[in-house]
């Protein structure tokens, strides 16, 4: 579940369990074959631990959702539910650097593009037209990741393919970063 392989090797594609908080609520969203996984462990998750602290289950609730994903004429809003992490170390300096604010969007619109190619392309999902992003509406904020200090970005977006929410986009999304809603046009 957390993207390792036999002698603990990284196994780099999409996950297919990721953990949310969202509203102070915990979220264990399954996609393919972690949705499978989830139904088979789901009922033996009476607590869980988070750092240190064991936490009792007091309440859940399990539904599975069948969604497709599909190429849109027009494009999709969608918010940040939490904070995208779109930067690795060489775009975070290019976008740090540049003082120009086309600069910066064409680098935010062209990341979320690859994060979304990147992520259907492990669920073996293909388009026959071309993906397309608007980031216009993201602003950056101060956020950690195991302790390190990072910038993430949160605010709405545009996109041209139909996605499930909840699904996470770009860096650490089974960690719960880059969590996406459906927004009203």
């Amino acid at each position: 579940m957390h993207n390792h392989g036999p002698n603990d090797q990284l196994v780099y594609q999409y996950p297919r369990v990721q953990f949310k908080v969202l509203d102070r609520h915990a979220y264990l969203v399954g996609i393919a074959e972690g949705s499978e996984l989830l139904q088979r462990l789901w009922m033996g998750f009476d607590s869980t631990t988070l750092g240190n602290e064991e936490l009792p289950v007091i309440d859940s609730q399990f539904s599975t959702n069948q969604h497709s994903f599909l190429l849109s004429d027009d494009p999709i809003r969608y918010r940040f539910a939490t904070p995208w992490l779109a930067l690795n170390q060489t775009n975070f300096r290019e976008y740090t650097q540049s003082r120009s604010q086309s600069f910066r969007l064409e680098k935010l619109n062209k990341t979320l593009v690859g994060n979304c190619l990147g992520m259907c392309k492990s669920l073996g999902i293909r388009f026959s037209g071309r993906i397309s992003a608007d980031c216009t509406d993201l602003s950056s904020i101060k956020t950690t990741l195991k302790g390190q200090g990072m910038i993430g970005f949160v605010g709405t977006f545009l996109l041209n393919v139909a996605l499930p929410d909840l699904i996470g986009l770009g860096k650490s999304v089974s960690r719960g970063f880059g969590s996406i809603e459906r927004r009203s046009p």
